[in-house]
């Protein structure tokens, strides 16, 4: 059996928007075909200015 790969979303947001977009998240996640990605959720403390990859 193949698996099928999750729609990856990037949410890029303004500062002020924060509270809509944690809704949005948490909509998203809750599908099974979409893979959101939140900074807020991602992030990891202690990351810093890594270069990140959107795997």
């Amino acid at each position: 059996m193949s698996q099928t790969r999750k729609l990856r979303v990037f949410l890029c947001h303004a500062s002020q928007d924060k509270p809509v977009i944690r809704e949005l998240y948490q909509r998203l996640s809750a599908e099974d075909w979409l893979n959101p990605w939140l900074d807020e959720e991602k992030l990891l403390p202690g990351l810093g200015d890594c270069v990140l990859s959107l795997r």
